[in-house]
């Protein structure tokens, strides 16, 4: 639930990380990876950012993050989906300028031809869940083959040349966000203000400040509440804990500010909420 550099381990069997989700309601903060990551959501309905863009996901659509995109999920209701993520490493053995190279694919691509490409990437990523749960004789090699055949694609039907999209060079800047995520999920429960916070990490309040709504895309305050209302979420859906403890013991102060904050993000109360998420799962 991190804003955070995430590693992506590969399934040990084979050189991507495939994984299939039965989702009954989250919420991923934003945070990063070198990864090419693509989510193929089966049922249900995802909300995805993808550096400030939302993007709502309904059931049969696809969405591409590259890597180093800072991107963040919400599942309101429940959702399954397949995700594929292919490790920096291998694609730069197989894509030239990988580190320029930035692919296109998402919901609200309406170009005919796209859509054709998009549709034989869903196509790929169905026959590549089917056999790895299958797993008959030879089935790494299959695998293998539809992970070359989806890289075709992005490539040549669904990619451009960008050189302001230089994985590179964001390293150094994400790196430094690295720090500042990890301390913020290590104390967001705590008493934390901008300039504690910039004291820290041996920074100046006003640079710490400028660097943060730069790269991230909102005040640290508004950061910082975002990551209390994720932890005090996914506790009010899974727990029956008395709605003032949670409160209490993910960082807010004030009762009418988490309640202000929590309707204004979930469109509902707490306790409305709570009821929504029981009533999906019955």
């Amino acid at each position: 639930m991190d804003f955070e550099h995430e590693t992506i381990n590969s399934n040990k069997d084979i050189s991507v990380k495939f994984q299939y989700f039965e989702d009954n309601g989250s919420e991923i903060s934003k945070h990063w990876h070198r990864s090419l990551e693509i989510i193929y959501l089966i049922t249900g309905k995802l909300e995805v950012n993808i550096n400030g863009v939302d993007y709502s996901l309904n059931e049969n659509d696809i969405i591409v993050i590259n890597t180093l995109e800072i991107h963040s999920t919400i599942c309101k209701y429940g959702n399954t989906a397949v995700v594929l993520q292919v490790p920096y490493q291998f694609c730069e053995n197989y894509i030239d300028n990988i580190s320029t190279t930035k692919f296109i694919c998402n919901p609200t691509i309406t170009d005919e031809k796209k859509i054709l490409s998009i549709n034989d990437l869903k196509e790929i990523l169905f026959s590549f869940y089917n056999i790895y749960n299958k797993k008959e004789l030879g089935y790494i090699l299959k695998i293998n083959s539809l992970i070359f055949n989806l890289l075709f694609i992005l490539v040549n039907k669904l990619s451009i040349k960008d050189k302001k999209f230089d994985t590179n060079k964001s390293d150094k800047y994400l790196s430094r966000l690295d720090l500042i995520i990890e301390h913020v999920e290590n104390h967001y429960s705590e008493y934390i203000t901008l300039n504690s916070a910039a004291h820290e990490l041996y920074l100046s309040p006003e640079y710490f400040s400028r660097f943060f709504k730069k790269y991230i895309g909102t005040t640290f305050l508004k950061y910082l509440n975002n990551i209390r209302l994720e932890h005090a979420y996914i506790e009010l859906v899974n727990t029956d804990t008395n709605i003032a403890q949670i409160i209490e013991r993910n960082g807010f102060t004030n009762y009418k500010t988490f309640m202000k904050l929590f309707r204004a993000k979930y469109n509902c109360s707490p306790n409305e909420k709570r009821k929504q998420i029981r009533n999906n799962n019955n």
